[in-house]
């Protein structure tokens, strides 16, 4: 079972954008390797909104034109185009799977408590005016959300300081402003004293919080904890969801990588690869990111591509990290190993 991450309007608004209808699009598809994507059926709403007013504003922007004239362009298929019916259609065909969660209950009841809310401009309603009515019925929709979850723990996304105030009053709702917020609250649970004595019972060396140096999540969608002291480091896997410890390694790979980069020989490409491969599991992404680019820049390691070695190597590294790689190494990766 993955988290539930719900977003706020302000984290996937994309009213310029004419290709994809959800927006902040880098940090969900970060949210998806670990997470189920929730939007609140207002945020949907107005997201459409905020396109349809784009759309316009462009629309006459484009009637008004005196190219439009000189050019004698048809004004009628301009202002014949069916707005909302073709964000309809983009919504339909957004790539990114999330689940829609509704207001269903008692809305007079609802109502009520909104408007006492907005009276004494308590959160999510500014201090000192009324403004607020769309992230108060945010607000509920979140709550009944999760009246109703089993979850032990639910994330909202949100940059909205009221929101955030109204919401963090319950304690399974865990307020963060992007992912990289969300990743340290789980640093954070690494860095317990409950946790750091089960790590001993299953290692037999004590991992004190301040040697934790860094947290992230392998190919294998697990955990890997970095834990340095003195001249020791340790790399240890952490199932997803249970948190029991899977494994653990002091082999130095790091310094296999950074050499593996500037390989200089077809010979040293399979060599370094029989190194490391079992370790793959602890990779960093930014020792992924690495080695990918290295894959897509030199010439003894993508000339041979096609051994079996290699190509798995590789291609298991890309595809479970692709989301993290600049699109120009993509693009290059993709041509010499012949992936999508």
């Amino acid at each position: 079972m993955k988290y539930n991450v719900i977003f706020d309007t302000n984290s996937v608004r994309n009213a310029e954008s004419t290709l994809d209808f959800l927006g902040g699009r880098s940090e969900i598809e970060r949210f998806l390797k670990v997470a189920d994507i929730i939007i609140p059926d207002l945020v949907i709403e107005e997201i459409k909104c905020q396109k349809i007013k784009h759309l316009i504003t462009k629309r006459d922007s484009f009637l008004s034109n005196p190219f439009r004239h000189l050019l004698n362009l048809n004004n009628e298929e301009v202002e014949k185009f069916n707005i909302e019916e073709w964000i309809s259609e983009l919504k339909k065909k957004e790539q990114i799977p999330y689940k829609i969660i509704l207001l269903t209950k008692n809305k007079e009841q609802v109502f009520e408590e909104i408007r006492n809310l907005c009276l004494k401009n308590l959160p999510p309603f500014d201090v000192n005016s009324d403004r607020g009515f769309k992230d108060a019925y945010i607000y509920f929709t979140i709550l009944e959300f999760l009246n109703k979850s089993k979850n032990e723990m639910i994330f909202v996304v949100t940059k909205d300081d009221r929101l955030k105030l109204a919401l963090q009053q319950y304690p399974k709702l865990k307020i963060v402003r992007d992912y990289d917020e969300f990743e340290k609250y789980n640093i954070d649970y690494f860095k317990d004293n409950y946790f750091l004595s089960r790590l001993k019972e299953e290692m037999g060396e004590e991992i004190k919080a301040k040697n934790i140096e860094d947290i992230w999540l392998n190919i294998e969608e697990n955990w890997v904890i970095k834990s340095v002291s003195g001249e020791k480091t340790y790399f240890i896997e952490i199932d997803f969801l249970s948190r029991e410890v899977l494994g653990y390694t002091d082999f130095n790979f790091p310094d296999y990588i950074s050499n593996f980069k500037s390989t200089a020989s077809f010979a040293s490409t399979h060599a370094y690869i029989e190194k490391i491969k079992d370790y793959s599991k602890y990779f960093s992404n930014e020792e992924i990111q690495s080695l990918i680019q290295a894959a897509s820049a030199n010439d003894q390691i993508y000339t041979i591509s096609d051994d079996p070695d290699v190509k798995d190597f590789f291609e298991t590294l890309y595809k479970a990290k692709k989301q993290i790689i600049p699109e120009n190494i993509k693009q290059n990766f993709e041509n010499y190993f012949k992936t999508a």
